[in-house]
């Protein structure tokens, strides 16, 4: 049995490590935490990120951007004034939505407003306004008298402005071309490409989205035969809203900005370096066919693989794909079944299918990290050695040429077309003539295995 003091003395001891304890690791509430506890909090050890895997971004990304509306002659019927009882046409509550998400939305950081028009002289004059001043044109139309800008002139002084503000334009109009000129008609297509050279030389992109309204009042065609100007009651007639600039901030704008995007759409321009993909080989969602195996065990993420298709059973594998950084309808199911391209070097290999992720794919970690899959068939191999290449081509979109017309004088009798539009587009796509074919392209290196 201790003594006493021995049992008081151990007791004393006791009580003081407690109290060191306590100390340490008692966390206090916000910013009462004590600096002892911040230093011996364990460290969280953070996982590599793979070999082509971006790293997260702390932040959503966001975008500098400039307004730019068309407030002529023309762009009246789509803006007419508000009466009571009357439902304001589809441009007006589109764009009301798109300026107020640049105004208040958590994706833009700087923004300015400007009214595009002509002066007496027929020169592009941007006005500079307030949001409330836009939105007001917007929902209550425009009541003064302008001819409308030149298009190429329009496009080339919003897209200075813009270059010197360090800012993605976003130009709202009915892209009717209209010069005093009517030789213009002819180089439409060169002068489009002129007035965006800039755009070419910064390696800017160019993003289209067309889109149709109902238009009530005065409509001014290109083609001025028979009639120079038509009455319409709410027919529908198309409008444009092109986004110019950085690949990065048109895709802000274009993914999140936009709320409610139009199936009509057209990128130039845009191009993927870098795509994070792999092989995914293990039984579960996504089980190969075959003998294949990734050529290194240890491999995250595989992109090399070993594999012998036999006479009666080709190989089939899964390659997952991470497509967040493309635009939204790139990204659709649809979409890439058309245009996905599937080549061998080295092989025959062909794409069996392409799906998107659904809720039990995202909570799967392994899986996660990935948008979509493609399902990759090699029935032959033709070499020891080669590649699988998984690639989106750059593709003309189809709708342009649907919705162009050579006479736009009576859209009563031919509606939703835009005068000389494919060569408007034309114009816009000469600026990337030198650029690769495919959007992104992706290789699967294989060696036959033995």
């Amino acid at each position: 049995m201790l003594p006493k003091k021995s049992v008081s003395s151990l007791y004393a001891l006791f009580l003081g490590v407690s109290l060191v304890l306590s100390g340490c690791y008692t966390k206090q509430n916000g910013e009462d935490a004590t600096e002892t506890e911040t230093a011996t909090a364990p460290q969280e050890n953070k996982p590599e990120q793979p070999n082509n895997q971006p790293e997260a971004e702390a932040s959503p990304a966001t975008a500098n951007v400039n307004v730019y509306l068309e407030v002529s002659n023309g762009m009246k019927g789509f803006m007419p004034p508000s009466v009571a009882g009357k439902e304001a046409t589809q441009f007006q509550s589109k764009m009301n939505r798109l300026i107020s998400e640049v105004q208040d939305g958590r994706y833009v950081d700087q923004k300015a407003f400007f009214l595009a028009k002509e002066d007496a002289q027929g020169r592009p004059v941007l006005d500079s306004v307030s949001y409330n001043t836009m939105k007001s044109y917007i929902v209550s139309g425009i009541k003064d008298d302008v001819r409308g800008t030149p298009l190429p002139d329009m496009l080339r002084a919003a897209l200075q402005q813009s270059i010197e503000h360090d800012a993605v334009s976003v130009i709202i109009s009915d892209f009717i071309h209209g010069p005093s000129d009517q030789g213009q008609f002819l180089s439409l297509d060169s002068d489009i490409r002129s007035a965006l050279r800039e755009a070419e030389h910064r390696g800017l992109v160019v993003a289209v989205l067309g889109d149709v309204s109902a238009f009530h009042g005065t409509y001014h065609p290109a083609v001025k035969k028979p009639e120079v100007r038509r009455t319409l009651k709410g027919e529908q007639i198309p409008f444009y809203t092109w986004v110019i600039g950085k690949q990065e901030e048109v895709q802000v704008v274009i993914n999140k900005v936009f709320r409610d995007l139009p199936a009509q759409q057209a990128f130039f321009g845009f191009e993927y370096k870098s795509i994070p993909y792999s092989a995914l080989l293990k039984t579960g969602n996504f089980k190969p066919v075959g003998i294949v195996y990734c050529s290194s065990r240890t491999a995250d993420p595989c992109t090399s693989v070993n594999l012998q298709p036999q006479p009666k059973e080709p190989v089939e594998f899964t390659v997952g794909l991470d497509l967040s950084s493309l635009p939204a309808s790139m990204q659709q199911p649809k979409y890439l079944k058309q245009h996905l391209q599937v080549v061998g070097n080295g092989c025959r290999a062909s794409m069996v299918s392409v799906t998107a992720a659904d809720e039990g794919i995202k909570a799967t970690p392994d899986l996660a990290r990935y948008t979509h899959f493609v399902r990759v068939q090699v029935p032959q191999l033709t070499a020891n050695t080669g590649s699988v290449y998984i690639q989106m081509p750059h593709v003309y979109p189809a709708w342009v040429k649907n919705w162009t017309t050579e006479n736009d004088n009576n859209p009563v009798a031919e509606p939703g077309r835009t005068y000389q539009l494919t060569k408007i587009m034309d114009g816009v796509q000469a600026l990337y003539r030198d650029q690769s074919d495919n959007i992104f392209s992706v290789s699967m290196q294989f060696n036959k295995a033995d």
